[in-house]
């Protein structure tokens, strides 16, 4: 079963909160205040005489979006978000210079038994740090030609590799099942301030701390309602993130790939198989997003990241290894940063072979909204027809 009966009322919480935002995002910029009255009085009578009117808690849902929008446009609301718990947490997340010591040692220690002015050691603290400005603008124009350069921004792919890994360091040091997550969230909070909190490793890290930290309250981590959750906390803290490239980009493609991973995991599939699966439904879950917003389709991405995404997870975990190796022997260290650098060196090896092929990126106009619908509804159709062939497969 691709979606089980309580995970599907929050994806229709989840759709009906976006297209609330989306439809208040068709008025003009400017709009005052003036319908947020109208708004809540509707939410209010939804409410309150709801079991009258058949599906009227995703229309409450979808209004609840609206307002949120709305108000989001209100100077006043800006104002009081402003209070001083806000602010002080605000300069907590947006201060990265004061942790530019602790930014430059780690960066340091990322490149021991590697030569100091190597692209290998650029590149692992670009996988790890998030550091892009020593990258040599040649390697960046092969990573941006095969649809790859995704992976030197410190986003979900770090994110959860590290999440996992601090969760399985946990479990070797005997940690309850039930408390590992209570363990390993706050260290990977504090990587990504380290990194600078960019949005999508917050988003990230959000959805990692739903779903390491069920077992904390008696649940089962489920990655559909971390999904959900995450995705309901952005978009209702910050309405405007409807219309952002990048985070459509992270909830589209992270919910594709939970989804195709509940498909895959018992059918008996080869690691290989499940992975070329695995980034075919990544690149469709992003490719009508890309289109649509740089006017750019990259099929190539298709080959390239079955070797570079696998390449790079090795890398950062390696890269990671590495790095709380060095506090102990650099020896090791050095071990485990070229290691790191060997992955590195794969991932410009398949960019390069890709970007040489014909029609390996290629730019559109033909991608507007009805478009990406078309695309999506396709998409989930293919899941779904999966979904099914599987349940009788188990059947029969």
């Amino acid at each position: 079963m691709m979606m089980t009966n309580c995970e599907k009322p929050w994806i229709a919480a989840c759709g009906a909160f976006a297209a609330g935002e989306a439809l208040a995002s068709l008025l003009p910029s400017g709009a005052e205040a003036w319908p947020l009255p109208l708004a809540v009085a509707v939410v209010v009578a939804l409410f309150g005489y709801g079991f009258r009117i058949r599906g009227w808690r995703l229309a409450a849902v979808l209004m609840l979006g609206v307002c949120a929008f709305w108000l989001s446009s209100v100077s006043v609301e800006r104002q009081l978000r402003e209070t001083p718990w806000m602010r002080g947490a605000r300069r907590h997340l947006s201060a990265p210079r004061r942790a530019d010591p602790i930014r430059r040692e780690l960066s340091r220690r990322i490149g021991i038994g590697l030569p100091a002015d190597s692209s290998a050691a650029a590149l692992n603290r670009a996988m790890l740090l998030g550091e892009r400005s020593r990258i040599s603008p040649k390697v960046k124009r092969l990573f941006v030609d095969s649809g790859t350069v995704h992976v030197f921004a410190v986003s979900g792919l770090h994110v959860m590799v590290v999440a996992r890994l601090l969760a399985f360091l946990a479990a070797i040091m005997m940690v309850p099942y039930r408390f590992q997550g209570a363990v390993a969230m706050p260290a990977v909070w504090a990587y990504v301030v380290l990194v600078g909190a960019p949005p999508s490793a917050v988003r990230a890290a959000l959805m990692a701390t739903f779903y390491y930290g069920a077992p904390l309250f008696l649940r089962r981590p489920n990655g559909v309602m971390a999904w959900a959750l995450a995705f309901l906390s952005v978009h209702a803290v910050n309405p405007r993130q409807i219309a952002d490239t990048g985070s459509q980009l992270s909830f589209s493609v992270m919910l594709a790939l939970v989804m195709t991973s509940r498909l895959l995991s018992g059918g008996g599939m080869g690691v290989l198989i499940k992975g070329f699966l695995l980034t075919c439904a990544a690149w469709a879950a992003g490719a009508p997003i890309v289109a649509m917003s740089f006017g750019r389709l990259a099929p190539g991405g298709l080959a390239a990241n079955l070797i570079v995404v696998a390449a790079a997870g090795y890398s950062v975990v390696a890269g990671a290894v590495g790095l709380a190796a060095s506090f102990f022997s650099e020896r090791l260290a050095s071990h485990f940063n070229n290691l790191a650098a060997l992955m590195t060196d794969a991932m410009v090896f398949a960019a390069d072979a890709v970007s040489r092929l014909p029609f390996c990126s290629f730019e559109t106009s033909w991608c507007g909204a009805a478009e990406c619908i078309e695309w999506y509804a396709a998409f989930v159709l293919v899941l779904v027809l999966a979904s099914m062939v599987q349940s009788r497969r188990r059947t029969l």
